[in-house]
């Protein structure tokens, strides 16, 4: 039944076009300097095995000896690339690791939704969204109220 209104609804209304999907910050798009507040302390550890990670509709891939598996404090975990956390994570004498405050990453936001090709796989960046970019160059998206509270201008 669902699919019937579905259907019907994209008869009477016109399909909804898909989000284009972007790999790099589109031209003339405005850059913004931010820098990482002091953030809470993360777990992590090098993955052992190739699997993914199920992250709202989105799984992201990683991969044995080339990702850490970070484990947040709320629960959440995500892949991040072994060269980028080893650049962007200092490790504790408690064992947790913090991300670094002087590095200084760019982001920029777009008045619709895209989908953004990360380095562990597509992921939907919606309206206002923060898509950083990151020390290697890379782009992911964030939500904009997790942003906020991660990040201040630098």
């Amino acid at each position: 039944m669902a699919d019937a209104l579905k259907m019907l609804f994209n008869i009477v209304f016109g399909a909804k076009p898909a989000p284009r999907r972007i790999n790099a910050p589109p031209r003339g798009v405005r850059m913004r300097r931010v820098r990482a507040r002091n953030a809470q302390p993360v777990s992590a550890r090098l993955a052992n095995t190739n699997g993914a990670i199920t992250s709202g509709d989105d799984a992201l891939a990683y991969r044995a000896g080339e990702h850490y598996i970070v484990h947040y404090a709320d629960g959440g975990e995500a892949p991040v690339a072994r060269k980028i956390f080893e650049r962007t994570y200092v490790r504790r004498s408690d064992g947790l690791y913090e991300k670094r405050t002087d590095i200084v990453f760019r982001y920029f936001t777009l008045p619709h939704a895209v989908i953004v090709n990360t380095l562990e796989g597509a992921k939907r960046a919606n309206p206002g969204d923060w898509i950083m970019q990151g020390v290697l160059g890379e782009i992911y998206p964030i939500p904009a109220r997790e942003a906020d509270r991660k990040y201040e201008a630098a």
